[in-house]
């Protein structure tokens, strides 16, 4: 991405140690970005009270506010893309953090260049949301999916699906009653970058099942090794 592509984008990072926004800072800098950063959660939240970035970079080990407890509390507020940043590498930490509402994990240390693709990935993402696309609904009994405002409604309520579990869904709604690979599905709602990343889909379709409730969880089924499928009716094999 080209510096004049990037130097409107905000971030903003949270993390307590000095030398990791400083490396961040400078690595976003040199390409254009504009930088906050804040040392803990408790500042995150004061300033995320006057303005929202258009990324933020988030650790999960602070000394006032557990990360996990920041980023609900944004998400909570926003669906501005968070990317998790952070020296604990066990999965079930990182199944937290995105169950918390986080877009994506970077562990360190890392690569800067890695860090950056991941969080043009994401912008990347959030642009396609924005720009939306216009698209009939689908409709499976009064499951509906309404791909062109993004939301979707069981029973005339609202769902409230992230903005990636909502691209997930629709993915999968677009090719109704057909099997979708994992790396289909991983290139399309996260990038070229995530195509052996399948663990994602593993969390984000666990969650995408417990939010349609016991009326259609069954309709999105999981082809064992391949990939996922949503039916329009119910899939005896559905997991």
């Amino acid at each position: 991405m080209s510096k004049s592509a990037t130097k409107a984008t905000k971030t903003l990072i949270i993390d307590d140690e000095p030398a990791v926004r400083k490396l961040v800072r400078v690595n976003l800098e040199s390409r254009g970005f504009v930088v906050d950063d804040v040392s803990g959660g408790t500042e995150a939240i004061r300033y995320l009270k006057q303005a929202w970035p258009d990324v933020i970079i988030l650790d999960l080990v602070m000394p006032d506010i557990d990360g996990i407890d920041i980023c609900i509390w944004i998400r909570a507020q926003s669906d501005v893309p968070i990317i998790v940043l952070t020296a604990h590498d066990e999965e079930d930490l990182m199944i937290r953090a995105l169950n918390a509402g986080a877009d994506d994990y970077v562990t360190k240390p890392f690569s800067p260049p890695v860090l950056i693709a991941r969080l043009q990935a994401v912008l990347r993402r959030a642009a396609r949301r924005i720009r939306g696309e216009t698209e009939p609904s689908v409709e499976i009994g009064d499951l509906t999916i309404a791909l062109e405002a993004r939301r979707v409604f069981v029973g005339g309520v609202d769902v409230q699906l992230t903005g990636t579990e909502f691209a997930l869904l629709a993915v999968l709604a677009r090719k109704l009653d057909s099997v979708v690979t994992h790396e289909e599905l991983l290139v399309e709602v996260w990038g070229p970058e995530y195509r052996d990343e399948s663990h994602y889909l593993y969390i984000y379709m666990g969650r995408i099942r417990d939010k349609l409730g016991t009326r259609y969880r069954d309709f999105l089924e999981t082809v064992s090794g391949v990939g996922y499928s949503l039916h329009s009716s119910p899939s005896p094999h559905s997991l």
